[in-house]
């Protein structure tokens, strides 16, 4: 897949494509959808199936570091739109002179003397341009001046509600990983990099990387997960919380446990896909009875892990 970060310097570059833009955060399946009617259209007109997108999320750049809570990192959310069929991702490096913007001047100088694309492809409530004042009905209007025909998907509905980031950003927070996963449509995962920890884990019997990274952090609790570090893959206790049976941690933690593994993690980077909520976070008596819940979980793990289980 292309990646292209200077669109100032493009003139027409992608004659007969189709075009979709969006933050794309979390690649769900409501994204999803909009993509597969992108790829169909590209194909259709002939050309390249292209997607807009900003790195990092409009709001933090105009709002100065305050943002939603990020779902994916920049080169996953690369990764997954490649995987949907998205030839060439246009993500300026300028993004705020992209952002402030008039939604004419976005239309006229981007989608069509830069991109030049035949076919723009959104959902109805889709909105651009500086404030957001740009909509649907605006793209309708200079679409055959510009010389591109636009496609609206209406929005996926799954349970009853429309799939969005907001909606699973809020059952992440709230530890609902059953809900998120069904819009998202694959387990909510992170990914993080291994930092030096306390060591209690260790000294437990079962050594934990405490990670950190720009991610959405779960609600507390315990969760049955799946560590993909390099070709390999792990079945994995994570605990998100604070360590409140020694009573001395202030921000939350997040370790995870890989169950046979046996090695030095420090500085890797990891991706953990969350695939279970298995308890909320308690406060023990003591290191035993810490231990003991510990072996709890991770026999837990195993089982979701076990052949035949539905993972």
């Amino acid at each position: 897949m292309k990646l292209i970060r200077d669109i100032f310097s493009l003139h027409n570059a992608f004659p007969r494509a189709a075009l979709t833009i969006g933050n794309f955060d979390g690649v769900h399946l409501g994204h999803r959808r909009i993509v597969e009617e992108t790829v169909a259209a590209a194909r259709a007109a002939g050309g390249p199936a292209l997607a807009f997108t900003f790195e990092p999320h409009p709001e933090i750049i105009l709002r100065g570091g305050r943002g939603p809570g990020r779902l994916l990192s920049f080169e996953r959310r690369l990764e997954l739109l490649h995987a949907a069929g998205i030839e060439t991702v246009i993500c300026p490096d300028d993004p705020r002179a992209v952002l402030e913007l008039t939604a004419e001047d976005f239309v006229q100088r981007i989608i069509v003397a830069a991109l030049g694309a035949a076919v723009v492809v959104e959902g109805p409530s889709f909105h651009f341009g500086r404030g957001g004042q740009g909509n649907i009905e605006l793209l309708l209007r200079l679409g055959p001046a510009g010389g591109f025909r636009l496609v609206v998907v209406p929005p996926l509905q799954i349970a009853g509600q429309e799939v969005s980031s907001t909606l699973i950003r809020q059952a992440v927070r709230e530890g609902r990983l059953a809900d998120a996963n069904l819009l998202l449509g694959r387990p909510f995962e992170i990914t993080a990099r291994v930092v030096p920890g306390l060591g209690r884990g260790r000294q437990l019997g079962f050594p934990t990387a405490n990670l950190e990274g720009d991610f959405l952090v779960p609600a507390d609790g315990v969760y049955a997960a799946r560590v993909s570090l390099d070709d390999r893959s792990f079945p994995t206790a994570v605990s998100i919380g604070h360590a409140s049976t020694f009573g001395d941690q202030e921000q939350p933690l997040v370790e995870a446990h890989l169950l046979d593994f046996d090695g030095d993690l420090y500085d890797c980077t990891m991706r953990v896909e969350f695939l279970q909520r298995l308890r909320h976070q308690q406060k023990f008596s003591g290191p035993d009875a810490l231990i003991s819940q510990i072996r709890a979980d991770c026999d837990a793990v195993r089982r979701i892990f076990s052949p035949g289980a539905a993972l």
